[in-house]
């Protein structure tokens, strides 16, 4: 959900000085990009909605310790992503990684489904592979559309970093799909 600048900081001031409708409106604009970036991450609905909800929670409580409200999205994904790392920690479990989006085709038919879905899975499978630094970069720039200024924020690094860890995701995942690709042409 896109919230106006204006209206968003807004709510971030109201929030931060305890208004429960306000940080409300926050969790409805931020619940499901915070989620289904967590869940990319985990590739557990489960984990990724508590972490979710664990993010929310701290977001309230250090909320009024933000400086500019116009960092909030920002600071709402590296509080999620600190969360994600807690989480992680304490978890220590194999992460499969749905991307949740549909490979597009000319053609309708069930042919074109099956083949479809194996090429998803084999997606699936190879950004499951790619190391937790690339991934989070490569999610956050597909899914969220982030600009990588945002992305270095969020990720704490720099932002010629975060270009280059989207850039190595992108390579990876290319040259792990090109067997299947090239099979497929064949």
């Amino acid at each position: 959900m896109n919230v106006p600048p204006l209206e968003e900081s807004t709510w971030v001031r109201q929030a931060s000085q305890g208004d429960r409708e306000a940080f409300a409106r926050l969790v409805d604009a931020y619940w499901e990009n915070v989620r289904r970036w967590l869940y990319g991450l985990t590739g557990k609905q489960h984990l990724a909605e508590d972490v979710a909800q664990e993010t929310f929670l701290k977001a309230w409580t250090a909320l009024p310790n933000l400086r500019e409200a116009a960092t909030f999205r920002v600071w709402l994904f590296r509080i999620a992503r600190h969360c994600w790392l807690d989480a992680r920690r304490r978890s220590r479990v194999q992460r499969k990684v749905p991307l949740g989006l549909a490979i597009p085709s000319k053609e309708a038919g069930p042919l074109t489904e099956i083949i479809g879905n194996e090429a998803q899975e084999k997606l699936q499978d190879a950004l499951d592979l790619l190391p937790a630094k690339f991934r989070a970069a490569y999610l956050l720039w597909t899914q969220q559309e982030l600009p990588y200024s945002e992305i270095a924020e969020i990720l704490g690094v720099s932002e010629e970093t975060a270009r280059w860890r989207v850039c190595k995701a992108r390579q990876s995942l290319l040259q792990m799909m090109n067997s299947y690709l090239h099979c497929r042409d064949a």
